[in-house]
């Protein structure tokens, strides 16, 4: 299928035949994967747990009519991209989705034991840098394609009681930014999002029923993501500040990504 599919807001000759969404089975992944399916594009869409997956890429089939197939990967796993590669094998990708990674619960870097913050770092960059590598390195030869890469508010300094979950959401966000000004020459469009928090069911297991404001519903962050994929390098949601706040933080790194891509010219004028 080419052209945007009525509702949806991709290209899919740009972004299609097919996209993989990791950490897809609910909340913002499983929004992302109807949205992309509404645009006409075939989907895999990964996450850890099979059953939730497979009832996400039926209720797609059932409304969409797209090709869905499902693949239960453990992100922490050393060969998750290699087996996300072997899935895809045969297929033409042209959009890639991270959207795994989010904390469950806070404690001090002291108090947290050593493995769980290894296997966060393993999902949240090893992972995610694997993939965009393997997923990437197709689309520039294709000339057409997009990476989507789900970061948060706290990769955009440092903070107590996640203080590997920040600096793993920081590498995300500068890797998005970073591959943005690389690949925006070859026809592919990457954006970093700093994501406000959200309602879902990983949010309203770690609140346990407390209510905070400014939270936002997953579709709409979703929705305006799929807006700014081919416009921007990154979007930051300034939590508990007017809309402007988001727009001028968002220019601010979109200028200075645009101010060091002329340095590294000089320096990288080779490549």
């Amino acid at each position: 299928m080419s052209g945007t599919a009525i509702g949806g807001l991709l290209d899919a000759a740009k972004y299609g035949p097919w996209a993989v969404v990791a950490g897809g089975s609910d909340g913002t992944g499983a929004w992302f994967a109807r949205e992309i399916a509404a645009s006409g594009i075939n989907l895999l869409i990964i996450a850890r747990r099979q059953g939730p997956l497979d009832a996400v890429a039926q209720e797609i089939r059932n409304d969409y009519g797209v090709e869905v197939r499902t693949l239960s990967l453990d992100l922490n796993s050393p060969d998750a991209s290699q087996k996300m590669a072997e899935a895809t094998k045969g297929l033409e990708v042209g959009l890639y989705v991270s959207n795994a990674g989010s904390e469950d619960g806070g404690h001090f870097f002291l108090d947290t034991p050593i493995e769980n913050m290894r296997n966060l770092i393993a999902r949240n960059v090893l992972t995610v840098m694997d993939a965009c590598h393997h997923f990437g390195r197709a689309m520039r030869d294709r000339g057409r394609g997009g990476i989507i890469l789900m970061s948060s508010g706290t990769g955009l300094g440092g903070q107590p009681g996640v203080a590997a979950y920040s600096a793993a959401k920081g590498f995300v966000l500068n890797l998005a930014e970073s591959l943005w000004a690389e690949l925006r020459g070859a026809g592919v469009d990457v954006i970093g999002i700093a994501a406000p928090l959200m309602d879902t069911p990983s949010l309203q297991r770690i609140l346990g029923g407390l209510q905070l404001p400014g939270i936002l519903a997953p579709e709409e962050v979703v929705r305006d993501t799929l807006r700014r994929l081919s416009h921007t390098p990154s979007y930051v949601y300034a939590y508990g500040e007017p809309p402007e706040e988001s727009e001028r933080q968002t220019k601010l790194r979109h200028d200075r990504v645009l101010a060091v891509e002329k340095l590294s010219q000089i320096f990288f004028a080779d490549h």
